[in-house]
C-alpha cells in the first residue's frame, strides 16, 4: 500500500502543477491579448492623427502658394 500512496500522491502533484501552469498561461494570454488590442488602437489614433497633420500642413502649404501668387499678380 506504501507504494500506491506514493504513486498517488505524485501523480497528484504533477496535475495540480500541470494545472496552476496552464491557468497561469491562460491569464497571461489573456493579458496579452489585451494590450494587443490596446496597442492596435493606439496605433490606429497615432496613425489618424498623422494623416490629420499631414493634411494641414498641405492646406497650409497650398494657402501660401496662392498668397504668393495672388502678390505677384498685383
Amino acid at each position: 500500500m506504501d507504494e500506491f500512496e506514493f504513486i498517488a500522491s505524485l501523480t497528484i502533484t504533477v496535475i495540480a502543477i500541470a494545472g496552476l501552469i496552464w491557468r497561469f498561461e491562460a491569464r497571461i494570454s489573456g493579458v496579452e491579448s489585451r494590450l494587443g488590442e490596446r496597442i492596435a488602437r493606439i496605433e490606429g489614433r497615432l496613425e489618424s492623427f498623422a494623416t490629420k497633420a499631414d493634411i494641414a500642413r498641405i492646406e497650409g502649404l497650398l494657402e501660401g502658394y496662392f498668397l504668393q501668387a495672388g502678390k505677384r499678380e498685383e
